[in-house]
């Protein structure tokens, strides 16, 4: 079975909450962290400790996904420029928590990185819904 790593990057703490959520429900995951480019930082140093991140992950894992909160934000942007150190990475940007879910529920039982993440973009879409007065009369 394929181990994998997944990485949150965002601006400010928004992928720390994520992670701190997602582990309420799911309990600590080992294969799970989260980087954030706050005021005053600079996109060189978010390279940089993605690069460390990435590094330390080769070490324990087959692969990692990087789930970025904003295409083309600076975050993106980061984590784009390590593709060519890292051709197999793939990058999700737009995150919200039942994709993220999603993956860390299936990743040891899906051996196929795009069905992981294929499936998992289709939850995260599905996740998505306008609820008012005419929700209910579906």
């Amino acid at each position: 079975m394929v181990k994998r790593a997944f990485l949150v990057i965002t601006h400010g703490d928004l992928g720390s909450a994520a992670v701190q959520s997602l582990e309420l429900l799911m309990g600590e995951q080992k294969n799970l962290s989260a980087l954030g480019l706050h005021p005053g930082e600079s996109v060189a140093s978010l390279r940089e400790q993605i690069q460390t991140q990435l590094q330390t992950n080769q070490q324990n894992y087959d692969e990692t996904v990087i789930l970025v909160d904003l295409l083309g934000g600076s975050p993106s942007n980061a984590s784009l420029a390590t593709l060519a150190q890292y051709p197999d990475l793939k990058v999700i940007t737009g995150f919200n928590l039942p994709l993220l879910i999603n993956l860390l529920n299936f990743t040891d039982q899906e051996a196929d990185t795009q069905k992981l993440l294929t499936d998992s973009l289709k939850v995260a879409q599905e996740g998505l819904q306008v609820i008012d007065k005419n929700y209910f009369k579906k």
